[in-house]
Parts: structure tokens; C-alpha cells; sequence
């Protein structure tokens, strides 16, 4: 009924958590994943869970541009007729049944209502349940690809310009596991940093990752005392 497609880099911190999180409220879904280059277990874990790996080559940079490219075209050749696109650290909270009943509804795409988790006392993802609320991941990540012909995601996919029959749900969350402790945070936008293309630099394009680390301590300090339970 459903394929999930994610870009990765080094994620083997998660993928193993974010492809049970989407065999859970799929058990049937396929998942395809484009990797560019790890230099991690990411793809070896991928496989030993049964997804599909394809390649996509940046000469070891981060290109905002490739992965919106890939977005927008690798649904079109699904065999199933819903698909989910979505970063790694990205999970909807809807599961088979209700995507069946929106389906019986009329509904062809579903806009999230995003919540960045924060960790704070442990490494286990499961246990993550305080966040906030974040109007800039309310995102389109999953939509009938018989009805819907173009996706248009523009740059990070926090916006879409879907062409086609486009009849929207809005009434599911979707998680972002982005600051998962502060030491990890800080590690991981450091080497984001380095590895930021040209082009991004030049277009203002994930310019967060050269957050330093006072900036980075200093968001968690002030969110720590305004975080709320949101699952």
C-alpha cells in the first residue's frame, strides 16, 4: 500500500529507529532509501532490514539542491499508489487503518503538523517525548501518486506546490527527532558544516549547521524549561 522514501547521510544513530517506527503503521510498506556515501553502518543496517539502497553522489558535500531533485522524482516509478517522502529523522504518526479511512474520505495528500523532539536524559529514541510545536515542519509527506502528478517541493520540503487532485488532511502529527542530546547535536552540525556545498552557501541553504556551540547550548538551556509532552 505504501513506499517510504528518505535520503541519508551517516544516520546510523536512527535508521534502524526509523525503519521500524514505518514497518509498524505499515508492515507491508517498502522502503527505499538514497544514500549518499556513508561512510557509517548506515547502509548495512538499511539492508539487513530489507530496504532498498540507491546511490547519489555530491562529491561529499551536502547539496540541498540533489536531495530536492530526488524528492520531487523518486515516487514516480512506485508500484504503490501511496507514498511517503520524508527525511530520516522525520516520522508520521498515522498507520494503515487511518490512511485507509482518509483514503475512503477522499483525502490524496496529507500535511503534518510538525513537533521537534529535544532529548534530554537518555540515548534511547523511544523514550523522546517532550517537544514543541514548530510551524516550519508542518510539511507534506505523504500523498497518492495516482493524483497527485508533480510534488514541487521547494528547498528542505517545507513548502510544495502539488499539481494534481489535491484534496489535504491536516489532522496528523509528524515528529522530528532533530536535537537528540546536546553533545550529539553539537557533533552532527559541526560536521554538516564541513560538508555544506558552494551552493548552498551562496543560495543561504541550511546555513543553521554553522550554529556554534554557545548557540547551540543556549537553545537547549531555553527550551528546556518550555518543552511539553507531545506523545
Amino acid at each position: 500500500m505504501v513506499t517510504v522514501y528518505t535520503v541519508t547521510y551517516n544516520e546510523e544513530y536512527i535508521i534502524k529507529f526509523f525503519v521500524n517506527h514505518y514497518r509498524k503503521k505499515f508492515p507491508d510498506c517498502n522502503i527505499v532509501i538514497f544514500d549518499n556515501f556513508s561512510t557509517d553502518d548506515t547502509v548495512k543496517i538499511a539492508r539487513s532490514l530489507g530496504c532498498v539502497v540507491e546511490y547519489y553522489n555530491t562529491n561529499d558535500t551536502f547539496s540541498d539542491k540533489k536531495i530536492i531533485d530526488i524528492k520531487n522524482n523518486c515516487w514516480k516509478d512506485s508500484e504503490t499508489e501511496w507514498v511517503i517522502v520524508c527525511d530520516c529523522d522525520e516520522l508520521i504518526q498515522i498507520n494503515e487503518e487511518q490512511l485507509k479511512k482518509e483514503e475512503k474520505n477522499g483525502h490524496t495528500i496529507f500535511k503534518f503538523n510538525g513537533y521537534n523532539l529535544m532529548n534530554f536524559n537518555d540515548n534511547i529514541l523511544e523514550n523522546i517525548s517532550y517537544g514543541w510545536p514548530d510551524e516550519a515542519y508542518n510539511k507534506i509527506l505523504l500523498f497518492n501518486k495516482t493524483k497527485i502528478k508533480e510534488i514541487n517541493y521547494n528547498y528542505g520540503c517545507h513548502e510544495a506546490y502539488p499539481i494534481g487532485i489535491s484534496k489535504y488532511c491536516n489532522e496528523y502529527n509528524m515528529y522530528h527527532y532533530k536535537f537528540l542530546g546536546l553533545e550529539h547535536t553539537i557533533d552532527r552540525y559541526k560536521k554538516f558544516s564541513k560538508r555544506l556545498s558552494n551552493e548552498n552557501i551562496e543560495l543561504g541553504l541550511s546555513l543553521h549547521y554553522f550554529m556554534t556551540e554557545e548557540e547551540i547550548t543556549k537553545l537547549y538551556k531555553n527550551n528546556e524549561g518550555n518543552l511539553i509532552k507531545v506523545k
